[in-house]
């Protein structure tokens, strides 16, 4: 009977360690779940912080384009814009028939 005794306290033991590792292990899931969900937005918010950057940075080519002297650069610069326009147009006129 001792014998079983020891077993079962043995069990007992394990049982609490498993339990000690479980626990650990969830909190250490929550942590990195948390840290995953903050980059995500720290993701998020460096890529509309890049998009932003992106029109800024058109805005001021065209702006200098149309400012400077160069002509030749600025037409290019306006048949762009109305190249983009057209697409524009062309994918409202698609998705309204």
């Amino acid at each position: 009977m001792d014998e079983l005794t020891l077993m079962l306290e043995g069990i007992q033991h394990k049982v609490k360690r498993l339990m000690v590792v479980n626990k650990s292990l969830r909190e250490q899931i929550n942590s990195l779940q948390n840290e995953r969900n903050a980059l995500s937005e720290q993701l998020e918010s460096q890529k509309q912080n890049n998009e932003q950057l992106k029109e800024d940075m058109l805005h001021l080519r065209a702006a200098k384009s149309l400012g400077g002297e160069d002509s030749l650069m600025a037409k290019q610069k306006v048949n762009e814009l109305l190249r983009e326009i057209d697409k524009c147009y062309k994918l409202i006129n698609s998705q309204v028939k």
